[in-house]
């Protein structure tokens, strides 16, 4: 890539890429991945009152994140352009309105380039004392402006440039951006001096408001630079150009939306091999919430749509991480904690399915493509067959697993039911079957499997202490599927009893294509709408969804770290808006910690990370009240598992990691590789914060 001090970085995969720290808002490709390995805490580092908030433009550092860039909006108020010390918060320089104003409501984001020593940017038609939109280069170093073009200047007199991001192409030589008050206009300008290259008419129609541009990227085989845009139109909804130097070319439209209100602030997002753009969107009229597609040639690689299991419904950019993974905030639908780790059988960090079930849901309940404990696929396929409800019991037992269950003995489904595998590859298998609530014991399950029939009899009445065969579950060893690939488990209620409940199942690849291999499935109930952020796996399957209690909507576009931390802010409403620290530990995420921000404008908070870890966030009000920009001060350095101190975990993270390139927690000082140095930095830094 380009213009400042990298990091070569070697993903698993064997793609070599090189990271770059946020020359646009959010990054390369507009990804939203960050570099650091530290986490943030909730100690702020400095506060600093600014005369208006920061818009979803969000923030942009130079100088391997010595410095940072960000503008502030208002309704009755200039934007202005500010340059920042990133570690102290002291203001370097400020842009003057009275020379160049910015319009109101003046959602851009700055661009740098640090080689060129400018800072790029646009303003709204209400932009002073220019009078119309306007398109900026302004010194890195002072703020002056280096050259301003009117819209008039280019011939385009009543364009709209100050509501997307500013692209600079990979050779930095050329300018991208769009005219929100046409968005089939795409203008190229030369970035020297802001002179004219292009316009591109684009012949499918768009919505307003906030239509926006990017990401660009060089394409490999004609080496040409292509930009994607996305439109609020059922034609053309993902749309991109290439620059053939004098003009610019169509090279792919795909039609993705049922309806209007398709997509809104967001932008397209890149993976980190350039291969695939991301789109997310609003769920209106059907439209799908997440689309993959080829970058090459707009194929459609999958989609996801909103349905009673996930709740998807989401407008802002995702996050990409650095194995791939796609964070999406907005809402979704989460079922009480899901099992993480051994049950009878395992090992810590092991994966689970989660089998959601409800009275309330079409039957069979079911979940297709399971996934084995290390998150690998099968082609294993679950149905829950004729059974009652799901119940839960919380916090009685303390274990996930056996804290939600279905059962049988209600809404006229009183048995005998059937928990289906299909597809299962050849081989043997043990399979581990599990009934237990804690508040009785005439709940326990009869179950059948291959003729063979095995009921579970309970222990004394009380709380989950432990996993006991024959009490809270049965095994059936050496099994296998039959010649269609089926294991079918027949569950009944025992003829004392009124009901029967099964909590989940393991199966254990003994032989075959799956040996060593650990397919586990939590039986959960349906759960509650809100707020929430969904991972995706490259393939377009769902990871873990993470919904905090009470939450509204996660808005704002998020950042993701080499640390793999998360950060987006959840707005409840106007007056409750939390910034959120989540990890993702592979299988499921874990809240770090939460920090209330002042009276926010719905969709604006956008959290930026800096090379230490340091986070950064302002709120933003749609009126004229100065507000706060916080720096929250990172963890020390070598707590690569983000739990505030640097212990024998962190120690052993790193020596188990050591060899291991690419973007990982455990790379302490950020030089793409684990080795002597990381270890090192863990044992001079040794307690602290213990």
């Amino acid at each position: 890539m380009r213009y400042l001090a990298t990091v070569t970085l070697v993903l698993i995969s064997g793609v070599v890429w090189t990271q770059t720290l946020h020359t646009s808002p959010h990054g390369e490709g507009l990804r939203g991945l960050a570099p650091a390995t530290r986490a943030a805490t909730p100690q702020i580092r400095w506060q600093k009152q600014l005369s208006r908030g920061i818009a979803h433009g969000s923030i942009t550092f130079s100088h391997g994140g010595q410095y940072m860039y960000f503008k502030t909006w208002g309704p009755n108020h200039q934007g202005q352009v500010w340059k920042l010390d990133a570690a102290t918060g002291t203001t370097l320089w400020v842009s003057d309105p009275n020379v160049v104003g910015f319009g109101n409501f003046s959602y851009s984001g700055v661009t740098v380039d640090e080689i060129a020593g400018r800072v790029y940017t646009t303003g709204r038609a209400s932009s002073q004392p220019a009078g119309q939109s306007i398109i900026a280069a302004l010194d890195i170093n002072t703020g002056a402006p280096v050259w301003i073009q009117r819209a008039s200047d280019l011939g385009l007199a009543g364009s709209d440039f100050g509501r997307g991001i500013v692209l600079l192409s990979p050779d930095r030589t050329r300018l991208y951006v769009r005219d929100n008050s046409d968005p089939a206009k795409i203008v190229a300008l030369r970035a020297a001096d802001g002179s004219l290259i292009w316009v591109y008419n684009s012949p499918f129609p768009s919505g307003v408001p906030f239509q926006t541009l990017g990401p660009v990227w060089t394409d490999p085989l004609s080496g040409r630079t292509r930009i994607a845009f996305v439109n609020n139109s059922t034609t053309g909804s993902a749309v991109v150009i290439e620059d053939t130097g004098p003009s610019a070319q169509l090279v792919w439209s795909r039609d993705i939306a049922f309806g209007l209100n398709y997509h809104w602030w967001g932008n397209a997002v890149a993976s980190l091999d350039w291969q695939t753009l991301y789109i997310t969107s609003f769920s209106d009229a059907g439209n799908p919430v997440l689309t993959a597609l080829r970058a090459s040639d707009g194929q459609i690689l999958w989609q996801i749509f909103s349905d009673v299991y996930n709740g998807m419904n989401q407008y802002q950019n995702p996050a990409i991480g650095s194995d791939g993974t796609i964070y999406s905030g907005g809402r979704v639908v989460v079922p009480p904690p899901i099992m993480v780790g051994p049950a009878a059988t395992g090992a810590p960090g092991d994966f689970w399915n989660s089998v959601v079930g409800s009275n309330d849901l079409p039957r069979p309940w079911t979940l297709q493509n399971l996934r084995a404990h290390d998150d690998s696929s099968t082609p294993i396929d679950i149905a829950v067959i004729d059974f009652a409800e799901a119940s839960t019991y919380p916090p009685s037992d303390g274990d996930d697993l056996m804290r939600d269950y279905h059962y049988l003995g209600a809404h006229g489904y009183n048995g005998p039911a059937e928990i289906r595998l299909t597809e299962v590859p050849a081989g043997t298998y043990d399979l581990y079957l599990y009934s237990f609530t804690p508040i009785a014991n005439d709940q326990n399950a009869v179950f059948t499997v291959g003729g063979v029939t095995q009921t579970v009899t309970p222990g004394p009445v009380g709380p989950f202490t432990g996993y006991r065969e024959g009490e809270n579950y049965v095994v059936y060893r050496g099994i296998s599927p039959d010649a269609s690939g089926t294991i079918s488990i027949t569950v009944e209620i025992d003829f004392l009893n009124t009901y029967a409940v099964v909590n989940g199942l393991q199966l254990v690849g003994l032989t075959g294509a799956l040996a060593g291999k650990r397919v586990n499935v939590d039986l959960n109930q349906h759960g509650v709408i809100g707020g929430g952020i969904t991972a995706i796996r490259p393939d377009g399957t769902i990871r873990w969804q993470f919904k905090p209690a009470g939450s509204g909507e996660f808005s704002g576009w998020p950042v993701v770290t080499c640390g793999r931390i998360f950060y987006a802010a959840d707005q409840v409403d106007f007056a409750t808006t939390y910034l959120y620290a989540v990890r993702d530990n592979g299988p499921n995420a874990t809240m770090l910690w939460r920090f209330q921000l002042p009276y926010n404008y719905f969709g604006n908070v956008s959290p930026a990370v800096g090379a230490d870890g340091t986070v950064y966030v302002a709120a933003v009000r749609d009126n004229e009240d100065p507000q706060t920009l916080y720096a929250f001060a990172p963890a020390p350095e070598g707590d690569t598992n983000a739990d505030g101190c640097v212990d024998d975990a962190d120690l052993l993270a790193v020596l188990f990691a050591f060899g291991q390139t690419g973007c990982l927690p455990e790379d302490v000082n950020q030089d793409g590789v684990v080795d002597d140095a990381d270890l090192l930095a863990v044992l001079f830094n040794f307690g602290q914060g213990c």
